[in-house]
């Protein structure tokens, strides 16, 4: 016999699994009444319909009667709405290197692409790398940051300079 590993979705409680004496039952016209879980299941099933457990918290347990198949499908489309919308709410960080000595035609490439991230919504670091003799040229490093965002057309929030590099966070 092969089991199904599939994910389930949440465990939902109904029916005799609910283990409450009374419960807060809320009918399919929305109106809401007090009863024993035994009267409520006997409810249920006169409509040919399931006793589903909505708070365990409440007092007493809040119960609604729906179709149990449909209630899960419910749950589970919300479950992957909320994933979507927490997907979409990520800020994206992205980063672009660059030397002391590159060329013009270089920096033109590089801020199309910053530009792109930026249109993306992404958060975007520029960084300026210094190697050997370079690092005592933190001030030209700080002029090419300054003419890279002149191109990208934005300003930075601020310049740190980092071991031997010149960093502008946009």
């Amino acid at each position: 016999m092969k089991k199904n590993y599939r994910k389930l979705g949440p465990e939902v409680l109904s029916n005799n699994k609910i283990t409450a004496d009374t419960v807060r039952v809320t009918m399919q016209d929305g109106e809401s009444k007090i009863m024993s879980k035994t009267d409520a299941i006997v409810a249920a099933k006169t409509h040919n319909l399931d006793l589903v457990l909505i708070n365990a918290i409440a007092e007493p347990p809040v119960c609604k009667i729906v179709e149990l198949s449909k209630h899960m499908y419910d749950l589970k489309q919300r479950a992957k709405e909320l994933q979507k919308k927490q997907r979409e709410s990520i800020v994206e960080h992205k980063e672009v290197r660059l030397g002391l000595n590159i060329d013009k035609h270089d920096i033109e490439t590089k801020a199309k692409q910053a530009q792109k991230f930026i249109e993306k919504g992404a958060k975007l670091t520029v960084t300026v790398i210094l190697r050997g003799r370079e690092r005592g040229k933190q001030n030209l490093a700080r002029d090419l940051l300054n003419t890279f965002a002149k191109l990208i057309g934005v300003e930075y929030e601020n310049i740190s300079v980092q071991n031997n590099k010149v960093i502008g966070k946009i």
